[in-house]
Parts: C-alpha cells; structure tokens; sequence
C-alpha cells in the first residue's frame, strides 16, 4: 500500500512538472515572455481555463495578460 501511494506521488509531480511546461508555452503565445513560475495554484488554474477555454484570441490575449502583468 505505501508503494502505491509513493508511486502516486511520484507520477503526480511527474505530471505536474510536464503540465506547467506546456502551460507556459501557451501562455507565451498570448503574453510572449511571461514567467508563470510564481504563480499562485488559482492563477495557474485561471491560465489553464482561459488559453484552453473559448473566447477570441484577443479576449484570451487581454485575459492571460491580466493575470502575468
């Protein structure tokens, strides 16, 4: 059982590590340099829904720099 459970952990960080990198790319389309390292979980989370979500690009691009600038 805590095999199981260290494995999950290992994987969650894993995946959370690969998460970020991609997010950060898409931020970058919309608020080209933007760092998203010291970003809270809520801010991360609102960059997520938003680059993925619907909406222009311009309302993405305004929305996404909201939050980085």
């Amino acid at each position: 059982m805590k095999t199981l459970i260290a494995s999950a952990l290992v994987a969650t960080a894993a995946l959370t590590g690969a998460a970020n990198a991609s997010l950060s790319s898409d931020v970058n389309t919309y608020a080209p340099g933007a760092d998203i390292s010291n970003r809270t979980a809520a801010e991360t989370a609102s960059l997520h829904l938003i680059v993925n979500g619907g909406g222009s690009e311009s309302e993405k691009r305004n929305a996404v720099r909201k939050i980085v600038n």
